[in-house]
Formats: C-alpha cells, structure tokens, sequence
C-alpha cells in the first residue's frame, strides 16, 4: 500500500478493499473518498480495482459515497472500470457522490443508475 506520505491524502483516499460473502458467490466490494482530483489517489484506486478484477469475482462493488471531490480523471477512471469489468464478465456496481454525479453530468455520461442496480 502506498504511505499516506506519497500521496499527500488522507486515510479515506487511500482506497479499501474487503469481501461481500453474501452475494451468491464472493464478491469484492472497494471503497475510496476524499478528494479524487489527485492523479496519484485516481491511480492507485485504478490499481486496486485492477487486481480485484483479475480475480474473476462475480461481482465489484465501488463505493464513492465519501468523495468529497472529483473532476475529469475520475471520470475516466470510471468508464474505464465500466469497460474492463464488462469485457471479463464482471458484474460492476457504483455507488457516488453528489460529487461523483456532478463530475459525470458534466462529461456528459449518463446516471450511474443506466450501468448498475444501485446509484
């Protein structure tokens, strides 16, 4: 894990990762908030989610719910999670921020409600 040193962040931006045991098979759930217009928070979360894509879970659930902040990076960053999760197959679900929101009508993609259950 990257020291709260390197990326000049707060614990919340530090992104955690945890198992949801109840889904019908294991899922992963990852959380991160705090202020994602840091390319160096954008891109250790986009790690973390990597690895746990790699394992083939059934499902990822990404919690934003605390981002306090967010521009453009996360954005893609989100899209790009979009996109790799459906290419392997792997349910994605989101849940933002009215920071989160704000940055995605603002890059003109749509509700976070058109590409999962929960929003």
């Amino acid at each position: 894990m990257i020291a709260y040193s390197n990326m000049g962040g707060n614990h919340e931006e530090l992104p955690i990762t945890c198992e949801i045991p109840d889904y019908p098979t294991p899922s992963k759930a990852v959380s991160v908030g705090g202020d994602l217009r840091k390319i160096e928070v954008i891109r250790h979360f986009w790690q973390e989610v990597l690895i746990q894509l790699e394992k083939n879970p059934p499902a990822i659930w990404v919690n934003f719910s605390s981002v306090l902040y967010a521009d453009t990076k996360l954005a893609a960053c989100i899209v790009a999670i979009i996109r790799r999760a459906n290419d392997l197959g792997v349910e994605i679900y989101i849940i933002g921020s009215s920071a989160v929101a704000a940055v995605l009508h603002l890059c003109k993609i749509p509700p976070l409600s058109q590409f999962t259950k929960v929003a």
